[in-house]
């Protein structure tokens, strides 16, 4: 019998394919997979702006910045190399290969989402028509709902995304899940604290804390005012 395809198989037998992946050929597609799930959230972000102004300001270039292909592929490069480094005190045995590869198959259901992200935004363009124009009760419940059933099923994605990356370092660090969220606490925590360092060192700390507790608009166009 013939092996199931890595794409199929990673959605519901993550640990027994990231480990065959990880085995056979750990640099399989960790490019691919990270680029396209990195385009994912900028759909989403031009289906609730309120207006297109605050699309061509940038929201979508901030996002893309923020959370997109760039960060995706430096989370694969750079963030393995530091569970790597917080994992071994936590007893873990895996390489930076290892991770690299549980990280990107970890990226799966982002990249579909990011696929399915064209029907977004031409629910998009629908929901902006409908926002300019007077709504009846049924129209304006419509759309609304539509809103968010896809919220929701963007966070089934975006949870069973981690979901995925998590059993996959489980098995690649041969250790409980508990440890695996931990190793991932401690990894990102040392870019953290080099980010309040660099704050405090340049004395915008204020600001930060500030743009941490701020609203996603505010946060946006803080540099318009």
């Amino acid at each position: 019998m013939t092996r199931q395809s890595p794409l199929r198989s990673i959605w519901f037998y993550p640990s027994q394919t990231i480990a065959r992946i990880a085995h056979e050929n750990p640099g399989y597609r960790i490019f691919a997979l990270p680029i396209i799930a990195g385009f994912a959230v900028w759909p989403t972000v031009a289906l609730f702006a309120k207006d297109e102004n605050q699309v061509e300001s940038g929201i979508i270039l901030s996002t893309l910045l923020a959370f997109g292909p760039v960060a995706e592929v430096f989370q694969v490069f750079v963030g393995a190399y530091l569970i790597r480094l917080t994992g071994i005190w936590l007893g873990g045995k895996a390489g930076v290969a290892s991770i690299q590869t549980a990280i990107a198959w970890g990226n799966v259901p982002i990249a579909v989402l990011a696929i399915l992200g064209v029907v977004l935004l031409t629910f998009s363009g629908v929901y902006t028509e409908l926002s300019d124009a007077p709504l009846s009760w049924g129209q304006s419940s419509l759309v609304t709902g539509i809103a968010w059933a896809l919220f929701v099923f963007q966070a089934v994605i975006v949870a069973w995304s981690v979901s995925i990356f998590l059993r996959g370092l489980v098995t690649v660090q041969g250790y409980s899940m508990g440890r695996a969220i931990a190793n991932v606490v401690f990894a990102w925590m040392i870019p953290a604290a080099l980010v309040v360092l660099a704050a405090i060192i340049l004395g915008d700390a204020d600001r930060l804390i500030w743009l941490f507790f701020a609203g996603f608009e505010d946060l946006v166009f803080l540099n318009e005012a």
